[in-house]
């Protein structure tokens, strides 16, 4: 049924963006390190659509930078983690202009089919 609560409906929705990557993670050699990387693909296409859509309302010259990632939360104690998977620059039309991934030595990106 539909979700009657916030975080129901906010876990619905990322069970349901993660579909596609069944067969992936369900062949995975280890599932919980591929899974994050699943749901960064996944947002990352949403994050994607979201630059399109608002890009025109940058005003002038603007640029949207986004910084991508996974979040490794970590035991109490300990620091928390942020591997960076990405870094672009997009114009006010939603057209990437750059990408500086490499610049700040991002980590492996998924390659899901």
């Amino acid at each position: 049924g539909i979700p009657d609560f916030p975080l129901d409906a906010q876990q619905n929705f990322v069970g349901t963006a993660l579909l596609p990557y069944a067969a992936a993670l369900e062949s995975a050699a280890d599932k919980m390190v591929e899974l994050p990387y699943a749901l960064y693909d996944a947002q990352k296409k949403l994050m994607d659509t979201i630059v399109s859509a608002g890009a025109a309302n940058v005003a002038g010259d603007g640029k949207t930078a986004v910084l991508g990632g996974i979040q490794i939360n970590t035991p109490p104690g300990k620091s928390d983690y942020f591997l960076p998977l990405s870094f672009e620059v997009y114009d006010n039309k939603g057209k990437m202009i750059d990408d500086i991934s490499a610049t700040i030595d991002a980590g492996k990106k998924p390659s899901f089919a």
